[in-house]
């Protein structure tokens, strides 16, 4: 089993005390690469930087729909600001494949939704408090549930990171939107 040893590497290489190798190269093919298993606390900074690559691969978007000089320009332009269309532009910021880019940016940001506080993205004031208590222990349930197939330390590092990582994730999605013209 392929993944066996590439775990046993991993260990040999974490009791040796050598970190900088922490997930695979981008181009590495094995299993353990594409798993969500495989993510390290270092894929939360490969996140970050994908995603402020993403915004600004968005906003060159956005300028270039406001130039469009024909429907076809507004069409290319409306089309680079979805998440197929800039995905290469943050795996390249976050130094790794598109795939792998895939994978931490969805699996981080599951998690950032999950660790975020719900004040954070609604207005709780005017709801019964059993809609936000069954709101908070959905959530709850959720990170629990992801918590048993992501490495402890991943979790731990996301932490104190979650809520400003949730943050500029709703910024990326909210500039798509806007960039598409479907809000203000």
């Amino acid at each position: 089993n392929g993944k066996s040893s590439d775990h046993a590497a991993a260990d040999s290489v974490a009791s040796h005390g050598d970190t900088t190798v922490t997930s695979p190269t981008p181009t590495a093919t094995s299993s353990a690469g594409t798993t969500a298993a495989a993510l390290a606390p270092d894929d939360i900074d490969r996140w970050q930087r994908g995603m402020d690559a993403e915004l600004n691969a968005v906003q060159d978007a956005a300028t270039k729909l406001k130039s469009a000089k024909n429907s076809s320009d507004s069409l290319n332009a409306v089309f680079a600001v979805n998440e197929s269309s800039t995905r290469a532009a943050g795996a390249k910021a976050a130094g790794v494949d598109e795939q792998r880019y895939q994978l931490i940016s969805s699996t981080l940001a599951s998690l950032a939704a999950d660790m975020s506080p719900l004040e954070q993205e609604m207005d709780v004031t005017k709801m019964p408090p059993s809609a936000i208590e069954a709101m908070k222990h959905a959530r709850e349930q959720s990170l629990a549930s992801v918590s048993a197939t992501l490495p402890p330390a991943l979790i731990e590092a996301m932490r104190p990171r979650a809520a400003a990582l949730r943050k500029q994730a709703l910024t990326l999605a909210g500039e798509r939107l806007k960039a598409a013209g479907m809000t203000s």
